[in-house]
């Protein structure tokens, strides 16, 4: 998962943003690279599965419960274990689920996913970059 702080300001040349405004402009680039991120994946993806994709972000326990159902033993899935381990979370802790459910349906439905995360941080760094000189002078 990308961070965004202080690396990524000193990244597209925003070390020198004055304190008070840096946790505004990485909660604005996070949002960014949320919207851009949504936008390219629904291209690729049909209207049942932007619904699906949309109960599985609102954690509808219904859909994540029946993903889960047809995951399998999802305990032994490398997925599930992986992220159990970088979150350090507890068996069938409900955001680990969330999350194992999100990661497989990624997966299976929209493969090109990391792709687009790539494709997409990569462009809102070379416009900010682009930009930081009218943004530091924007104080």
């Amino acid at each position: 998962m990308f961070k965004f702080d202080n690396s990524f300001l000193e990244s597209v040349g925003l070390a020198d943003l004055p304190e008070d405004q840096k946790g505004a402009f990485l909660e604005y680039a996070q949002d960014q690279l949320e919207i851009r991120i949504g936008e390219a994946m629904s291209q690729n993806l049909s209207d049942e599965q932007l619904d699906e994709f949309e109960r599985i972000i609102d954690n509808e326990p219904d859909t994540i419960n029946s993903l889960l159902g047809s995951y399998g033993d999802y305990h032994n899935d490398e997925v599930y274990q992986t992220l159990k381990t970088n979150t350090g979370t507890q068996d069938d802790d409900p955001n680990l689920l969330s999350d194992y459910v999100t990661a497989k349906w990624l997966d299976q439905n929209c493969p090109q996913y990391q792709q687009i995360i790539r494709d997409s941080l990569a462009a809102l760094q070379q416009e900010i970059g682009e930009q930081k000189d009218a943004i530091l002078s924007a104080e």
